[in-house]
């Protein structure tokens, strides 16, 4: 019995995290109007379009770090994030600024990306993660995951399975005592 409270302890703490999480989201992009979320220098963008294929595909999650003042910011050949929500590599310099292209993209489209541009290098790609937090942020995220949540944990109740583990278990009698 003790670890079934234990489990339904984590699965509530996980819920719950989700559930502020979603709740945080939503307030981010509905009230917000930010598609990129951001929070101490982690800054994550759903990737559109193709333009960084085969290294990143449409519906991936690309998770961004704003540089910290000790190390250099930016190399050649550094995946970044731009402060248009777009993920693209630098291949040259000039001038002071950036060149920068997409994996996908031909040597002809090419852009200047200043420094100033650039939210983060793009630490991490977490593969289809678009879609659930597009699902987190949504108007109907947090009550889904709220009554999703309710019904996880409240369902061995509702279904009487906490009765038949007590009732089978027999009374309480102390811990040395024989029946």
């Amino acid at each position: 019995m003790g670890a079934i409270r234990v489990i339904r302890g984590i699965l509530a703490a996980i819920w719950c995290c989700l559930l502020a999480l979603s709740l945080w989201l939503t307030v981010q992009r509905q009230v917000f109007q930010q598609e990129e979320i951001s929070l101490a220098g982690v800054t994550l963008a759903p990737v559109e379009g193709d333009a960084m294929s085969p290294t990143l595909r449409e519906g991936d999650l690309a998770v961004a770090m704003s540089p910290s003042g000790q190390e250099p910011p930016y190399g050649m050949g550094d995946m970044v994030l731009a402060l248009d929500g777009k993920a693209t590599r630098l291949v040259g310099t000039v001038d002071g600024e950036f060149i920068a292209r997409g994996d996908g993209e031909s040597p002809d489209k090419e852009t200047l990306l200043p420094h100033g541009n650039i939210v983060g290098k793009v630490v991490a790609v977490l593969p289809g993660a678009a879609g659930f937090v597009e699902f987190l942020s949504a108007l109907w995220g947090p009550p889904v995951v709220l009554a999703a949540g309710i019904l996880l944990l409240g369902l061995p109740t509702f279904l009487g399975l906490g009765k038949l583990v007590s009732e089978k278990a027999g009374p309480y009698r102390g811990r040395h005592s024989r029946p």
